[in-house]
């Protein structure tokens, strides 16, 4: 699955949260994998052909669509923390 994929699974859980501080909860997480996944693939033998800014760009698009839901929506909350 690709980086920006897991993210967009990602913003579409997170827009079914009720409360915008777990929604952005379940996003850090998607992004975490996807994070994670995209160095794993960095490093195998197979070829990979993903720049870290199309994932850099996919999450603030993310975060984009939680503003519309949540405008009030505070990144700094520590319920927020995955």
């Amino acid at each position: 699955m690709n980086p920006t994929t897991r993210i967009r699974l990602a913003t579409r859980a997170a827009l079914r949260r009720r409360y915008g501080y777990a929604a952005l909860r379940v996003l850090r997480r998607g992004l975490r994998r996807a994070r994670d996944d995209h160095r794993a693939r960095q490093l195998a033998p197979a070829p990979y052909s993903f720049h870290t800014d199309q994932l850099r760009a996919a999450y603030i698009y993310a975060l984009m669509r939680l503003r519309r839901r949540w405008p009030t929506l505070n990144p700094s909350d520590p319920r927020a923390k995955p």
